[in-house]
């Protein structure tokens, strides 16, 4: 026993000087099992860069996968340059069985009038043959396609309204969304009142050129109102009055009856995730007075926009209401102010409940940016990780939980 208690004693000291000799603390004995120390300090993982700006071609000319392709092939092919004639095929593959894909609705090349809406039904994908497919109104007030039902999909055409100018009595609509699980992907629509339009419902929008919607008071790339829940991806907006605009569940006729904005009851908060896109400007935008990005005293909802390319504009993002994530974006040639956040009325009426809070800017770039930010009446607004001052509060609870959408396809 005494020859193993000198023999433990030696290893021990020697043990301590290599230990001192190497510059690595010499263990301390506990009680109970101990884990081994680490000799070599952890070495963190770069973070990944994320390129900014969409991620592959925009447009009706992208051809489909392999796997589109297969799907495409089943298909009811549109017979004359009508809307009767497109809603007949719609009808036709309506009426397919519901326990198989149901076949697509194809539009050949060729200039479609639509003088009355599209009602699209549920599982139904139209298919345009890319730009050559040109659907076509001049109705002021209509929708070119009307999505009510679920599972729909428009993909590979171009649609084009009657608002070349400003008038104040546009309401055309190229895409009325008020159904779930919709993809508009890889078209073309310009000169509408507002692009797409998603009142409730959800769905995705990606690899489309959105441009030229410039009605006054109005002209929206994209809106969305009533609790709809819509990411997008991947797309080129060109100049608008707001290339995408947001609202919540508002009561329109509450101002003559109470004063103010009040919000509709049992309805879910709006959402919308803006990642990968493109916005940009060009020498016709003088009537770009606004900023591309825009929620409006009301929204109510959740917000996310992420590795975004703006450039060429007056402003970037107005956010008068809502919480959210903006990070990550290229901000270029911004002749007057990036990211302004700030509480605000409606059509200078007061909306009950409203805010700008909760929101996370991080991690973004600026290029010939006249003003970064212009942080007004808010609350627990960040800036690469520290608060600004003036929008400290004391309110209960946690942080707003922002959702995050799955992409529906590539």
């Amino acid at each position: 026993m005494m020859n193993y208690c000198r023999k433990t004693l030696v290893f021990s000291v020697v043990a301590l000087f290599a230990s001192v000799a190497v510059g690595v603390a010499p263990k301390v004995a506990s009680e109970g099992k101990s884990k081994v120390p680490r000799t070599r300090p952890a070495v963190a993982k770069p973070e990944k860069i994320v390129k900014p700006g969409t991620r592959g071609p925009v447009g009706p000319d992208v051809q489909p996968s392999k796997a589109e392709k297969k799907i495409f092939a089943n298909r009811i092919i549109v017979k004359g340059l009508t809307n009767k004639a497109v809603q007949l095929a719609c009808d036709q593959a309506a009426k397919s069985d519901n326990k198989a894909p149901r076949p697509v609705v194809f539009l050949p090349a060729g200039k479609y009038e639509f003088k009355k809406t599209v009602n699209v039904p549920a599982g139904v994908t139209i298919l345009g043959a890319g730009s050559g497919t040109l659907c076509v109104s001049d109705s002021l007030k209509r929708a070119i396609f009307s999505v009510k039902a679920p599972n729909v999909r428009i993909t590979r055409l171009r649609l084009e309204g009657p608002g070349k100018n400003r008038k104040l009595k546009d309401h055309s609509t190229g895409i009325a969304v008020s159904g779930e699980n919709v993809r508009i992907d890889h078209c073309e629509i310009f000169d509408f009142c507002r692009g797409i339009n998603f009142s409730g419902g959800g769905g995705q929008i990606d690899h489309c050129h959105i441009h030229h919607c410039i009605r006054d008071g109005l002209g929206y790339g994209v809106s969305f109102y009533s609790g709809a829940r819509v990411l997008m991806c991947d797309n080129d907006f060109g100049p608008c009055r707001h290339c995408l605009a947001s609202n919540g569940a508002l009561d329109w006729s509450s101002p003559k009856k109470l004063g103010k904005y009040v919000h509709k009851p049992k309805v879910r908060k709006t959402h919308w995730e803006l990642v990968h896109n493109r916005f940009y400007g060009d020498e016709t935008t003088d009537y770009h007075r606004h900023w591309v990005i825009d929620t409006h005293p009301g929204m109510d909802g959740t917000f996310v926009v992420e590795n975004n390319i703006i450039e060429n504009i007056r402003m970037g993002l107005g956010i008068r209401d809502g919480a959210g994530i903006i990070k990550g974006n290229l901000f270029r040639n911004i002749t007057r102010t990036a990211i302004i956040i700030t509480w605000g009325k409606h059509n200078g009426i007061v909306v009950e409940g409203t805010m700008p809070r909760d929101i996370d800017i991080s991690k973004n770039r600026f290029e010939k940016v006249k003003k970064k930010y212009d942080i007004g009446k808010s609350e627990n607004i960040s800036i690469d990780g520290e608060m600004v001052p003036k929008t400290k509060t004391k309110r209960k609870g946690p942080k707003t939980k922002i959702p995050r959408l799955k992409l529906m396809g590539k």
